[in-house]
């Protein structure tokens, strides 16, 4: 079979292109897509969801009330040029389109509903990411986030287990990625301090006042519990 697709001979056979899990950034772009468009019934090109995903609140934006959804600043992760980019190999994976004939807004695709639904993974060209150095930044990052999770004490790591999963069926009862009800950083934070009131809660990154008061007693509930 290897013979049938592979002539190793070509570039493409030689040295391969190094290829990266772009799922959850895929679900972050289609996400604050679909967002913008449910919110305000009209759709939009992609320096404006470029903006929502890294939290530029332009005036266009705020103008719109993009700055109020929950997708707005999910995607400071990566730059714009990398976001460009990732937008770019979604387009040729067929996931989205620009229309050209309504001042080249991006569009939602069928197959995007099987990304957003997390039926499927995306994997993207490593170039998406910048180059050799991009993946040294992620590798530090992936480090970074094992050493985190490693410095906390038992009940620490009980807790995070325990918010983990709540967020998942709390993603999975709204449709949401996970990501957009807590990131992983947060939910750390919140393990850590091992809050008893919501008012432990104050301070802790990722928390403001709407997700407070959206899910301040779960998170409260699910730290308790045993």
């Amino acid at each position: 079979m290897g013979a049938k697709y592979y002539c190793g001979n070509c570039d493409n056979c030689l040295s391969p292109p190094a290829v990266w899990d772009a799922t959850e950034a895929a679900r972050k772009m289609l996400s604050c897509i679909y967002r913008v468009q449910q919110m305000s019934g009209i759709s939009f090109g992609a320096g404006h969801i470029m903006d929502i995903l890294r939290g530029k609140a332009t005036e266009k934006v705020v103008q719109y009330g993009h700055d109020q959804l929950s997708t707005f600043g999910i995607g400071t992760d990566l730059a714009e040029a990398q976001w460009r980019s990732v937008l770019r190999q979604l387009i040729a994976k067929n996931t989205l389109r620009v229309d050209a004939e309504a001042f080249s807004t991006l569009q939602l695709l069928p197959d995007a509903r099987q990304v957003l639904k997390g039926e499927v993974s995306v994997v993207l060209r490593e170039q998406a990411l910048g180059g050799k150095s991009d993946r040294r930044k992620r590798v530090t990052k992936t480090s970074v986030k094992g050493l985190a999770e490693a410095s906390l004490n038992a009940g620490a790591l009980e807790r995070l287990a325990r918010l983990k999963a709540w967020r998942a069926e709390v993603a999975r009862e709204h449709n949401l990625p996970a990501f957009v009800i807590f990131h992983d950083a947060t939910l750390r934070a919140i393990a850590e301090r091992a809050p008893q009131s919501l008012h432990d809660l104050d301070g802790i990154s990722g928390i403001g006042a709407k997700k407070l008061e959206a899910y301040g007693a779960e998170v409260l509930r699910v730290c308790a519990s045993a």
